[in-house]
């Protein structure tokens, strides 16, 4: 009886070590839920996205609130992390210079953010004020005063804990993407620098400290316009994949700037690559499980949810604070310039009835010259109608940029199309007499098949007046012809002013399309 009784101790003490040693490898995996957003451009209210829905409205501050405080309250394992250009878009960014968005951010449970390239859109010094009236961590560590080792912020990442898991984010500006997309006047006096470099030092600075690294970083270089191997994600966030490889260590990039969603994440060099398509309307969530004793992240589920306005409660607070700011600025806001017969929409690719417009207005305004020139990437909201007020225009073109006069050769015209046709920066939207026929099949520097001015093809070594915006004068979105310009004036006239005065000269504005910019099909 004894023996029974004593192999019966031994059985249950072995049962009990077996399975203590299973429940505690068990509870040593430990789930950590990441949301996400990037490149929320100040879309503080729900937007109809034709591609997603026409008739159900997506997006919205107040909507993504109740998302991320929702996700915390009924699991407290979660963080919520954003990857920059918060800044510029619909009227409260503009006309705040960006103090309205960080208000508003400061609803919504955000565990840290990075800078974007639209941050600095009224100015470093202007960015440095609104960054010190947020609540929650924003993080850049590749950022100088220019000739100093100086932090423009001098916050280069934060260690947070969830679920006994130490997580050291870390916030890093791509150079490329700084000095490619950021008007020169705007960032004189600071300097980017090598992201690379930066993030092995603050890898290394945080060696023992945390279990995994998070980048949040806004980065990005032009993809190529077509191949028959990466996928769209692949190609639009090579940069990101480049610096996983080149850079050991991370565990998780968050990145922004593309505007390129990951439904399924990109994985370079054991990293988890993730993004959204911007402007609120998704919200994305990575779940991952994390393994101590291997010291690794052993498995992980990511989805992209739209954020559909009729399935979601408004977000109190948040909502409060967005109302507050529409009744500021309502004055301004709601003042009518004009009206027009049918809405003005972008396009990215060809010729469109915004760019028509803004372009024959910059003409309109410096009539001597030859022809005006903008970039796509610069008109950021439609234009329903019929009225348009300064709010709608405000929206439509939010950055303060100026009219800039330069003299140009036309073989340096020639290539800023060449650039244009590549799609890397979007199309130049161009002024009335200015026909631009481009092949995306054809080979790089030969997909230009017709340029005409007033139905004369450009002359390469004639000289040309051309008006558009300081941002493209001084080489921006890679149209770096534009710096071997003979002569420059900066007249200091902002564009929207002039968008203003040719709205008004017009009982109607009656847009039309008129074969200005035309992709030829292959």
């Amino acid at each position: 009886m004894k023996r029974h009784l004593l192999l019966f101790l031994l059985f249950t003490l072995f049962s009990q070590f077996s399975f203590s040693q299973t429940t505690d490898h068990k509870d040593s995996v430990r789930s950590l839920t990441i949301l996400y957003t990037n490149d929320l451009h100040a879309h503080f209210e729900p937007m109809q996205v034709n591609w997603i829905s026409e008739t159900r409205k997506v997006g919205g501050f107040a909507n993504i609130a109740t998302i991320v405080k929702t996700a915390k309250k009924s699991n407290p394992n979660t963080l919520y992390f954003d990857a920059g250009d918060y800044f510029t878009g619909p009227k409260f960014s503009s006309l705040t210079k960006g103090e309205a968005v960080i208000d508003v951010l400061n609803h919504l449970s955000i565990d840290a953010a990075c800078i974007g390239n639209h941050e600095f859109d009224h100015g470093w010094q202007n960015l440095e004020e609104q960054l010190k009236k947020a609540t929650f961590p924003i993080l850049n560590g590749n950022i100088f005063y220019a000739g100093t080792d100086r932090l423009f912020w001098n916050h280069p990442y934060v260690i947070l804990e969830k679920n006994g898991i130490r997580i050291g984010v870390i916030g890093l500006h791509g150079k490329y993407a700084f000095y490619d997309t950021i008007a020169d006047i705007m960032i004189r006096g600071i300097e980017a620098r090598d992201e690379e470099v930066y993030l092995k030092k603050y890898i290394k600075e945080l060696e023992g400290q945390v279990d995994l690294i998070v980048l949040l970083v806004h980065e990005g270089i032009p993809g190529k316009q077509s191949s028959a191997v990466l996928t769209d994600a692949e190609r639009n966030l090579q940069r990101d994949i480049e610096l996983a490889k080149s850079v050991p260590g991370i565990d998780i990039i968050i990145t922004g700037h593309a505007h390129q969603g990951t439904h399924q994440p990109l994985i370079s060099n054991g990293t988890i690559i993730v993004s959204t398509d911007a402007l609120g309307m998704e919200v994305g969530e990575l779940d991952i499980q994390y393994d101590p004793g291997k010291d690794k992240i052993t498995g992980f589920k990511n989805s992209l949810n739209y954020v559909f306005d009729d399935e979601i409660e408004d977000d109190a607070h948040t909502k409060q604070a967005i109302e507050k700011w529409k009744n500021k600025l309502s004055e301004i806001a709601d003042q009518k310039i004009g009206t027009i017969s049918q809405s003005l929409t972008r396009s990215y690719s060809e010729e469109s009835l915004m760019g028509n417009m803004v372009a024959d207005a910059m003409l309109h305004a410096y009539p001597d010259n030859d022809l005006a020139i903008t970039n796509s990437g610069g008109l950021r909201d439609d234009i329903t109608g019929p009225a348009v007020t300064m709010g709608n225009l405000i929206s439509a073109f939010p950055f303060p940029n100026t009219i800039v006069l330069v003299e140009m050769k036309g073989k340096d015209i020639k290539d800023l199309f060449e650039h244009a046709a590549g799609l890397t920066n979007g199309i130049l939207q161009v002024s009335e007499g200015v026909e631009m026929h481009y092949s995306v099949s054809a080979a790089a520097g030969n997909r230009v098949v017709l340029y005409k001015l007033n139905g004369k093809t450009f002359k390469d070594d004639k000289t040309y007046k051309v008006v558009t915006s300081n941002f493209l004068a001084d080489g921006g979105d890679g149209f770096l012809a534009f710096r071997r310009a003979l002569s420059k004036k900066d007249t200091r006239v902002e564009i929207l002013q002039t968008m203003i005065q040719y709205l008004k000269s017009f009982d109607v504005y009656k847009p039309q399309l008129f074969g200005r910019v035309v992709k030829v099909k292959p």
